[in-house]
């Protein structure tokens, strides 16, 4: 049996290694969709690996839920952690906390090979992109509802992460535009010939 306490610890300690995990899935997935890993892009594992850090960090979201549950330190029932501003303990910041769990939840299950074989790509770049809002949500989820805000090597791992995340988000964007003016000066360098040949005759 976990001891009373036991249930807290667990609950503080899954929600952060939950958090880490989401910003590696996260990057890992940006680096996949630049150039940045093209010469190995084309190895099953790296798919793999992304797909693996998403799983992982819904298990320790689960086991953070679990936690929460069980600890009797503060009170939460499934209400709590399943309904947005039910909760009677900062219901602002779990409610955070709620939003992160349905964004992520619903990016794993379009990412889940039958259903996302049944998905348009449209639809499922519009899903995963929900990615970039919930490390926003996670982040103030963890700022606001975390116990641990008056530690500072809690705080100082907060920043980075979120100090991570703003990187790739950054170089995402350049890449993205990078990317949009090579396409187009391949679309003016091939329609040039033939500018020019309609213009000569």
């Amino acid at each position: 049996m976990i001891a009373a306490s036991g249930w807290w610890y667990l609950s503080r300690s899954t929600g952060l290694i939950a958090g880490i995990l989401l910003v590696a899935a996260f990057t890992w997935g940006v680096l996949l969709s630049t150039q940045l890993v093209k010469p190995v892009k084309r190895a099953a594992w790296l798919l793999d690996l992304h797909r693996w850090l998403g799983g992982l960090t819904v298990v320790f979201v689960v086991l953070h839920l679990v936690g929460l549950v069980a600890d009797s330190f503060v009170e939460f029932d499934l209400a709590s952690i399943f309904v947005p501003f039910a909760s009677e303990w900062k219901p602002a910041a779990v409610t955070w906390g709620v939003v992160g769990l349905y964004l992520l939840v619903a990016i794993q299950i379009s990412s889940w090979q039958p259903v996302r074989s049944r998905l348009s790509r449209r639809l499922w770049r519009a899903i995963h992109l929900l990615s970039f809002p919930l490390l926003w949500v996670v982040a103030m989820h963890s700022g606001a509802a975390g116990t641990d805000v008056s530690n500072r090597l809690y705080v100082v791992s907060l920043v980075l992460l979120i100090a991570i995340s703003v990187f790739i988000v950054l170089y995402r964007l350049l890449a993205g535009t990078g990317r949009k003016r090579r396409n187009e000066a391949r679309t003016t360098a091939h329609n040039e010939p033939r500018d020019r040949s309609d213009s000569s005759r």
